[in-house]
């Protein structure tokens, strides 16, 4: 087999991504036009987005079945659908409640199905566990980097032809792919690497649902992924009002967050590369301390003079913040492949949804309480400090494992 097609696979996957959840990440850029076309409050549009990433995490049990009970195929074709729909009934949409139902509940199932359950289940048949890290963070970053492209893509419509026609446009994007995802040969691609074969059959059945759930490494992993989600949602949505209120110009945050953003998918595949390579337990515990370090730094903002403390939040938050994604599914993957993996990293994965709704929401509620961010930047750090612990565990089991 061709030493090409397992990164060609990682590719398919990062598209799909960019396809799916990048578009549903553009949200933000349509927040103020939205407002306006269905003079609603902030707060009822913007909980569109936390009810997508809610079912984004919750939706990942559902994929998990599909993907084990009909395939990858059929997996793929269910979840680019849900994205095409979700886009093409917004376009549409009359009443607010629609897009709820489109933009938060369908496109959130599409990203379910699209992300880490296809990802894991893909590339995690394709690579060795000394190479699966960076090769499933580079399909995890596909948000980060395909929102470099969508959001001005977004922002340039709507400005010209409406956020109506936007949504035609990502409608049609997302359906572009369904008509490769039916001729692919997902018979071929399910069974695996060559080199591979031997060890996945050895481990066809592998572990049931059932037996997962009673052990301490499924809720290591799950806890990992919500105390993680607590911690970066608690503190990400805010920044950029934090910023303004220490009298940051607007512009000149903006495009520190931005750097921010585009240092999210580098620190995925560094610090993956760093796992897969200097050990997975060193490689979580850094990422943790750089993201409780960059929260420390962003509290040390104090005025609009601070760039040092801004930058360090930049590098050491931006940098770290998307990194633990990878390295839970890889753990995952190698745990648990098998005929119920996808089920059995579906569940794990509904503690990043949970964590990212539950995260936004008390953050801003410790805000509205305390009248300042201290609270929220303590909540983060304790969370952040939790899911390293967490982390921290299974990775070192992990190592013991492999000697």
């Amino acid at each position: 087999m061709n030493r090409f097609v397992p990164w060609s696979l990682v590719a398919l996957c990062f598209a799909l991504g960019v396809a799916s959840r990048s578009i549903n990440d553009s949200f933000v850029v349509f927040v103020p036009s939205l407002q306006q076309a269905f003079e609603a409050s902030r707060s009822s549009v913007t909980v569109i987005y936390s009810f997508a990433l809610l079912v984004g995490g919750t939706g990942a049990p559902v994929a998990g079945w599909i993907v084990d009970r009909f395939g990858l195929r059929t997996l793929t074709v269910v979840g680019m659908c849900a994205a095409a729909i979700a886009a093409a009934s917004a376009a549409q949409a009359i009443h607010l409640w629609q897009l709820y139902l489109g933009l938060g509940a369908v496109m959130g199932f599409g990203g379910a199905s699209l992300s880490g359950v296809l990802s894991s289940s893909v590339i995690g048949r394709w690579f060795p566990a000394h190479r699966l890290g960076v090769a499933l963070a580079v399909a995890w970053s596909a948000p980060g980097v395909g929102s470099i492209v969508i959001l001005p893509l977004a922002e340039h419509i709507i400005a010209t032809e409406g956020w109506r026609h936007a949504y035609v446009v990502f409608a049609c994007i997302s359906a572009a792919f369904i008509p490769l995802l039916l001729v692919l040969p997902w018979r071929r691609i399910a069974a695996g690497a060559p080199g591979l074969a031997r060890a996945h059959a050895s481990m066809s059945t592998g572990m049931t649902v059932r037996q997962a759930v009673r052990e301490w490494p499924f809720w290591a992993l799950t806890f990992s992924f919500g105390f993680t989600s607590l911690g970066i949602f608690a503190i990400a949505p805010q920044a950029m009002v934090y910023l303004l209120e220490r009298g940051m110009e607007g512009g000149y945050a903006a495009r520190a967050l931005a750097v921010a953003g585009v240092l999210t998918p580098l620190g995925m595949v560094g610090f993956s590369w760093l796992s897969d390579r200097g050990g997975r337990k060193l490689a979580a515990i850094l990422a943790y301390a750089c993201s409780i370090v960059g929260v420390g730094m962003l509290a040390l903002v104090r005025g609009p003079t601070d760039d040092l403390w801004l930058w360090l939040y930049v590098l050491l938050f931006g940098g770290s913040q998307g990194s633990r994604g990878p390295m839970i599914s890889t753990l995952a993957t190698l745990r648990y492949r098998g005929a119920n993996f996808g089920r059995i990293y579906g569940l794990i994965s509904t503690g990043m949804g949970l964590g990212g709704f539950l995260g936004a929401w008390i953050g801003g509620l410790l805000h509205d309480l305390t009248g300042g961010y201290a609270a929220v930047m303590i909540f983060s750090a304790c969370a952040l400090a939790l899911a390293a612990t967490s982390l921290g565990a299974e990775a070192g089991a992990r190592e013991r494992l492999s000697h």
